[in-house]
């Protein structure tokens, strides 16, 4: 019988010094975890990877005024 539980899976990750001093800073100003930031770098990984597969996909980031447009291959 299934519980409904969500099985967890576990990865080990090793990080230079610096990169990893980058996360902790974002995530404190986030104020969210490293360990949720890093679930939402994938999550959002993942979906520029599925917009590789479709063509004349773009992604466009927005700050304030400014666009930047990115074209996925």
């Amino acid at each position: 019988m299934k519980s409904g539980k969500t099985k967890i899976y576990r990865y080990n990750l090793a990080l230079p010094l610096d990169m990893f001093n980058e996360l902790k800073t974002a995530a404190k100003d986030n104020g969210i975890t490293v360990v949720e930031l890093l679930r939402k770098f994938i999550k959002l990984g993942l979906y520029v990877l599925r917009m590789q597969g479709k063509p004349d996909s773009t992604l466009i980031i927005r700050e304030g005024n400014n666009e930047k447009q990115i074209i996925i291959f």
